[in-house]
């Protein structure tokens, strides 16, 4: 009998944050998962293929057994930050974290607790590390929390101020009638893994579109454009006010559309002519700052305003900048100019919907909301700077590596040292976990249940289903805070009297959902026609107005000079580093982890060694050759890795991925090439993360 007939198939999800959440089957055999497969006779045509995994979901099962994975409650017994733990039972544990809480509400109130979560290695929609967390602290207290985006802040930001409010790309089945796809810093080969977005944008390329990559890198996306176009990071919105220069003196704005959904682009027009300032933002004024030759701006424009309909795609790398909301502003603006907006094989946003069009209910929260936050890129600043009133007394930080994601590591491993306790609830041994007081082992993907919903892939829904029993002690985030709450007095406000399953089956409403048929299948669909955003304001604007004052996309901002900001999508330039940090850095995502998730799988570290990416021009410069170990660093510390040497990024750039764990050596140096030891926490003007204007050097290694 073969392995996979003597298996028990198990439908589950990765709930990895790539947003793709593709269908995956546990194939168990005495109690453990032998294989990870994925579900036999599902549909798979042209216009609704299969969603087919990556490397990354097919690793859930290598990733239960991992040499890093936790197993036990842990106690410190040694100096913070030093590894030294002791395992101890759970009720100890729990008593403990209780009474920490406690004391430290009689010292400072609530607000002296940080609560920090992430997406981590589990986020569900039911029972997430986030969802159980929160509700736990909406009955506790009000707490300290946290604002400010890691990963697309200032897209939102410009979303709300131009579109009235975040508005979901189109479904991605409709790039297939694009004639012209523009990826601008999207890299959905290796980011979005599952394979939808690229298979539409191949199917749109045999269909006879053309597809341009604007990318400081040549990514594995590069396989499906016509053209890699590379661009200085930060520059995108002098870019996008040279094309729109292009069309604006070419006769290529769609002047009809702009007209009757368009407001304030005649203070826009004005600042591209250089009516305002004297300096027409010509694309031989853009070169100088992107890097960009200024022929190939022209051409990009003219094929952009001319090209019709044409996709818009901006990523969320470029606006990971001190001014990033300028460049989101820019792309939302170009967009319209084209009047590419409603149409299908249009759009001016990352193709995609959430799921919530298909009703399916979450944790409800209880009375308190948190009365403080600090932003997510600066919180150890806010605690080292002594600028909280009253101090963090308890950290409490769920599913979330907080050392390693948030910018200038090193400040962040120092900041927890100075909280009194810190408590990690986690499955994985994270340099986070080093910093702990309390550490909980939480199940992963494979040892509980949930609901899933997606934000990469369209209408769908999954039921996630425990396929082993958990390893060691490990336990689900709920069951933890349902012991907490317990404790300290609320446990029947905290559970509802309900059990998972009984959450489960509460946010289930069966009048519009085929229950039967997802807890059979693991997931259910949302048929229909492919979804085209704003399709209905493009029809009627008048009948659909945009939740902005005009009703219309709104280029003229006043909201904008709150924050210092300009009213328009000027490009604003970030001073570099100087001579002693002349190398611009960027940390893309990695295709074979999720944030720093996974990288406890030696299986995947084989796949692709970590390095830093350089230029041959720059490597040559530095007598560096691919493969020699080098030094990355700058004022904020010192990483150590191997080069890969690579006409795949532009001179003046390096790239080294983020999500590398952070593992200093005896000389500080860090061995695992974590990009935060370089990154500063320092915010754009409204509060995201602006990781990627950073400046580095690199040198050959002395050993």
């Amino acid at each position: 009998m073969t392995e996979e007939k003597a298996a028990e198939r198990i439908p589950f999800t990765c709930t990895l944050d790539c947003g793709s959440r593709c269908e995956l089957v546990a194939c168990v055999r005495d109690g453990d998962v032998v294989r990870i497969d994925t579900p036999p006779g599902r549909p798979d045509t042209i216009s609704r293929p299969r969603l087919v995994p990556c490397a990354r979901g097919r690793s859930q099962g290598r990733a239960r057994h991992a040499p890093e994975r936790l197993l036990y409650p842990l106690r410190r017994v040694g100096p913070r930050g030093s590894g030294q733990f002791q395992r101890i039972d759970w009720e100890e544990a729990l008593d403990e974290i209780a009474g920490q809480l406690r004391d430290s509400k009689a010292r400072y109130g609530t607000e002296a607790v940080l609560h920090a979560t992430g997406a981590g290695s589990i986020s569900g929609r039911g029972f997430s590390g986030a969802a159980a967390s929160e509700r736990f602290f909406s009955y506790w207290g009000p707490v300290t929390g946290m604002t400010g985006g890691m990963s697309s802040h200032c897209a939102g930001i410009a979303a709300r101020w131009m579109l009235g409010g975040t508005v979901p790309g189109s479904d991605r089945a409709t790039l297939r009638d694009s004639r012209l796809i523009v990826l601008w810093g999207m890299n959905p080969v290796e980011t979005h893994m599952g394979p939808n977005t690229a298979h539409f944008i191949a199917q749109a390329r045999d269909r006879g579109a053309r597809v341009i990559l604007i990318d400081p890198r040549y990514t594995d996306t590069g396989i499906l454009a016509d053209q890699w176009i590379p661009i200085r990071p930060g520059t995108d919105a002098a870019l996008a006010a040279a094309m729109a220069y292009i069309m604006e003196t070419e006769g290529l704005v769609d002047r009809a559309f702009v007209a009757s959904h368009v407001a304030g682009y005649e203070r826009y027009r004005r600042y591209l002519l250089g009516e305002e300032d004297g300096l027409p933002k010509t694309p031989d004024w853009a070169e100088g700052k992107t890097g960009i030759p200024a022929g190939t701006i022209r051409q990009l424009a003219r094929d952009y305003g001319s090209i019709k309909p044409a996709a818009l795609l901006p990523g969320w790398a470029p606006q990971r900048t001190l001014y990033g909301e300028q460049i989101a502003r820019a792309l939302i603006a170009l967009a319209s100019l084209s009047g590419n907006v409603g149409v299908r094989g249009g759009g001016l946003a990352s193709v995609g919907t959430r799921s919530n069009l298909i009703p399916v209910g979450s944790l409800p929260l209880g009375p308190n909301a948190p009365t403080r936050r600090v932003f997510t890129g600066s919180w150890a600043k806010e605690i080292l700077g002594d600028r909280l009133d009253p101090p963090i007394g308890v950290a409490y930080i769920v599913a979330s590596n907080l050392v390693n994601r948030s910018p200038d590591t090193r400040a962040n491993v120092r900041a927890l040292g100075q909280v009194d306790y810190v408590v990690v609830q986690e499955p994985f041994y994270t340099p986070t976990v080093r910093c702990a007081d309390m550490v909980l082992p939480i199940c992963t993907d494979l040892e509980r249940s949930d609901l899933v919903t997606s934000w990469g892939h369209d209408l769908h829904l999954f039921h996630s289903q425990q396929a082993v029993s958990p390893a060691g002690e490990a336990r689900t985030d709920y069951w933890v805070f349902a012991q907490l709450a317990e404790r300290l007095g609320f446990g029947d406000a905290y559970t509802g009297g309900r059990s998972e399953e009984d959450w489960l089956q509460e946010f289930l409403d069966p009048r519009q959902l085929d229950v039967e048929c997802l807890q059979r299948d693991g997931i259910m669909r949302r048929d229909g026609e492919p979804r085209v955003a704003l399709a209905d304001f493009r029809t009627d604007p008048i009948a659909h107005p945009l939740r902005t004052h005009s009703g219309k996309i709104e280029i003229l901002c006043p909201q904008a000079e709150t924050h210092g900001l300009p009213v328009i999508p000027a490009y604003v330039e970030i001073a570099g580093d100087g001579r002693a940090h002349p190398l611009q850095l960027i940390t893309p995502h990695f295709k074979f982890r999720s944030n720093s998730c996974l990288h406890a799988v030696p299986w995947l570290q084989r796949l692709e060694p970590h390095a830093v990416w350089i230029s041959p021009r720059d490597a040559t410069a530095r007598d560096i050759a691919d493969g020699d170990q080098v030094e990355v660093y700058n004022g904020r510390g010192v990483i150590r890795l191997p080069a890969k040497v690579t006409e795949r990024i532009m001179p003046g750039v390096v790239c080294v991925y983020q999500g590398a764990w952070y593992r200093p050596g005896p000389d500080g140096v860090d061995e695992g090439g974590c990009a935060n030891v370089l990154t500063e926490q320092r915010e754009s003007p409204t509060g995201g993360y602006a990781t990627h204007s950073t400046w580095v050097e690199v040198r050959r290694s002395p050993r």
